[in-house]
């Protein structure tokens, strides 16, 4: 295994080398100690901005004067990231209707649950099942700096845990599909566990909105197809982070959006 990182990490360099030559190379790897030598011992700086909300990541009075390059793989500019989950965040803002009930599965640090909070409003509720403790807190945080009061986190997979963030020691409980609670939309980016979510829930939400991950067994045709097999009518809304289409490519990460039919 440590042979197959090294080999991954020459053919890296020698992609970096061919792209932009010595210099390339030489950026590249500064980039790198800034990230992880440098920045985190920086002092706090104020709410990073992805995707049109305040989250828990924080920016560096720094970041305003390295090179793009060098930035977190979050961040496109030195004050976040506006595109950060694009296609997740269109679509909810797309479809929750005020008072709807939204259910999130996967709440990485809490966008996508802070906007689909905000569109349904006072009088509808999310509630968000996220399996590493840490996201936990990265998604209640994220919440508050956006005043968002209309929210409930389980420290819960739903399904099996295939890439949880974090040692499995910190993994939350398990959350049959068949117990997901009925709501009006359902948000699932979990990494791999969309494929078991859809062949095994019970409910029928509105409008389904998927991230898949073909890199972790649950590739976009297979996807679409258990969508479509429980009655929605599927469309493509594209590369879930459109500012990184070659890593999207290469893992196939989309997003696709399922409207019931209301015949199903």
């Amino acid at each position: 295994m440590a042979g197959c990182t090294h080999m991954a990490v020459l053919e890296k360099v020698r992609q970096i080398f061919g792209e932009g030559g010595t210099r390339a190379v030489l950026s590249r790897g500064i980039g790198v100690g800034y990230r992880r030598g440098v920045r985190p011992f920086l002092p706090e700086g104020p709410p990073a901005r992805l995707g049109g909300v305040l989250t828990c990541y924080d920016v560096k009075t720094a970041d305003r004067f390295v090179p793009t390059s060098w930035l977190p793989w979050w961040m496109s500019d030195p004050s976040g990231c506006p595109s950060y989950e694009a296609a997740l965040v269109s679509g909810l803002n797309a479809h929750v209707r005020p008072g709807d009930r939204v259910v999130v599965v996967g709440g990485g640090i809490g966008v996508t649950v802070v906007v689909a909070a905000l569109r349904t409003g006072p009088t509808g509720h999310v509630e968000c099942f996220e399996g590493s403790s840490e996201n936990c807190g990265f998604v209640q945080r994220t919440a508050s700096l956006n005043a968002i009061e209309n929210l409930t986190v389980h420290h819960a997979v739903v399904g099996r845990n295939i890439a949880v963030y974090g040692s499995a020691s910190e993994v939350g409980t398990v959350v049959p599909p068949q117990e997901l609670p009925a709501c009006d939309v359902l948000e699932l980016d979990c990494e791999g566990a969309e494929v078991q979510i859809l062949r095994e829930m019970t409910i029928r939400p509105r409008v389904l909105l998927v991230e898949t991950h073909g890199v972790y067994g649950a590739p976009a045709p297979l996807v679409a197809g258990l969508m479509e097999a429980v009655g929605y009518t599927v469309s493509d809304r594209g590369w879930a982070e459109p500012r990184l289409p070659d890593t999207c490519a290469r893992h196939d990460i989309r997003v696709l959006q399922g409207l019931l039919d209301p015949r199903a």
